[in-house]
């Protein structure tokens, strides 16, 4: 696994890491007819000379910020459904509803 299977998975490359010390950002935006949920970002780092990934998520609930950190996960459909059944148990709000 390596950043090339996430971008082949829908996320977008990002220069600008935030806060982060990684060489770069993959994010994907996770939403259905609703809204959007949250944003999964996976930060790359090189360590020395190999690729090493980890994975953040930020959800909502009643105005409260959750950040969840994954660092170990082998692809990009496993690091999904990880975030999306925390989503759904915990009765996260959406960040934002389109209608």
């Amino acid at each position: 696994m390596n950043s090339q299977d996430f971008l082949a998975s829908g996320y977008m490359r990002y220069k600008n890491t935030g806060f982060r010390k990684a060489e770069f950002l993959l994010q994907k935006r996770i939403y259905d007819v609703i809204g959007t949920k949250y944003f999964i970002n996976i930060y790359a780092c090189d360590l020395q000379g190999k690729e090493v990934l980890d994975s953040e998520v930020q959800f909502t609930k009643n105005l409260k910020l959750y950040c969840i950190t994954v660092s170990k996960f082998q692809s990009a459909e496993e690091i999904e459904k990880i975030f999306e059944d925390l989503w759904e148990r915990m009765c996260f709000d959406y960040q934002e509803r389109t209608s």
